[in-house]
């Protein structure tokens, strides 16, 4: 599947482009990572905004004078954009102007490529239907950003990390080939540290957790997403448990504020989130909680729902395996693990060779999610798998 069929796939859209001699679909696949080189420039000069808000048909000398009225309304000591010609000295001495080049027609160019904007004329462009999702969904552009900057330098020394150490794999959470391009840049401080604490370290991890409150897309509310997949979500929670649900890795409560908003009888004692973040702050109607499971116990017992939504696939196999152990010591038989992540299938491969790349994790399969709830002392007992879109794996204690 071509990258503009996937992303078209991942959004639900017609398939964007027809099928393709061979030898032209492998020149479009291998020639896109130069171009996802140029979406945070995109985003950068916040040029998909500019086109939506435009409204229509827009020129490049259009794009760029709306893009400087916002620099210049920024205050900041920021520089504007300019053109730049290029001059030819030819025929009778003359002066031959032969292109104006901006940052903006070519990068609007490269995303028309990318089916991100439409190309109406060599110098026209308008926003199309992704264009306008990135801009009712600001957390995709987060994600875009995310993931053409970490993404595409851990994929370019992927190769480079396997041959200097003798292809061992599969990689550890904070030894990849992320880490591997820091240490041959001379940044050691960054070389050790796992791929979060560089974002942090280099003030990224804002725009990071600003992705993951919708990520590229949402499917609905959790009670309606896992409802959907026939989930009986009201006998999940009904039972007894010393709280309802604990959201492990749940950001700023999203997940469990949708849960809230259904179930208004809960107290914020009863839904939990848990989060490695030593400056969480309170958020209204849940319960905010620090952990880092691997330095201790989970330290809530017997809890009804233990939720954890995309947090294992950023995990190596002995890490999800060790953390799935943890939860499993605190059950009580009536508990069960919910985990909602993408199938492994082929609407998902690029999305688990960043996981690979980027934390020493992936995507999973039905029989990869058996295999570590036996070692983990649990059985799945609900999976559903979908093409596209989130699937869902409850898991429970094996004794019960």
């Amino acid at each position: 599947m071509s990258f503009l069929n996937r992303l078209a796939s991942l959004l639900g859209l017609s398939s964007p482009a027809p099928v393709a001699p061979p030898g032209a679909a492998l020149a479009a696949t291998v020639t896109v990572p130069a171009s996802l080189g140029f979406v945070p420039v995109a985003i950068h000069f916040d040029l998909f905004s500019i086109l939506v808000g435009h409204g229509s048909p827009a020129t490049v000398d259009e794009v760029t004078t709306t893009c400087n009225e916002r620099i210049q309304a920024r205050g900041k000591d920021e520089p504007k954009l300019s053109m730049y010609q290029v001059s030819l000295y030819g025929y009778s001495a003359s002066t031959m102007w032969i292109n104006e080049l901006t940052h903006v027609a070519d990068t609007l160019y490269i995303m028309s490529g990318l089916g991100m904007v439409e190309r109406v004329a060599e110098d026209t462009f308008a926003a199309n239907a992704i264009t306008k999702h990135m801009v009712a969904m600001p957390s995709a552009q987060h994600g875009a950003l995310h993931f053409t900057t970490e993404g595409l330098m851990a994929g370019a020394f992927l190769m480079k990390k396997l041959q200097d150490t003798n292809f061992a794999y599969p990689f550890a959470d904070a030894d990849g080939p992320l880490q591997y391009a820091y240490e041959l840049m001379g940044q050691s401080d960054l070389a050790s540290q796992h791929t979060y604490s560089i974002m942090e370290t280099q003030g990224r991890m804002d725009s990071f957790n600003q992705f993951m409150v919708g990520k590229f897309l949402k499917f609905g509310t959790f009670p309606e997403r896992v409802r959907a997949m026939g989930y009986d979500l009201d006998s999940a929670l009904a039972g007894a448990g010393s709280a309802a649900m604990v959201d492990i890795g749940g950001g700023r409560g999203e997940l469990l504020l949708e849960v809230k908003a259904e179930y208004s009888a809960m107290r914020p004692e009863e839904l939990i989130v848990q989060e490695f973040n030593a400056d969480i702050e309170s958020v209204a109607g849940v319960s905010l909680m620090e952990w880092n499971f691997k330095a201790g116990e989970q330290p809530v017992r017997g809890a009804r729902i233990y939720s954890m939504q995309h947090i294992l696939h950023n995990l190596p196999d002995l890490d999800a395996v060790a953390l799935l152990q943890k939860i499993s010591r605190a059950m009580a038989p009536g508990s069960r693990v919910l985990i909602i992540e993408y199938a492994k299938n082929l609407t998902y491969t690029s999305l688990h060779a960043s996981m690979i790349a980027l934390y020493g994790g992936r995507e999973r399969s039905a029989a990869e999610w058996r295999q570590m709830a036996s070692l983990t002392g649990l059985e799945v007992t609900f999976e559903k798998y979908v093409r596209a879109g989130e699937s869902l794996v409850e898991m429970r204690r094996a004794d019960r």
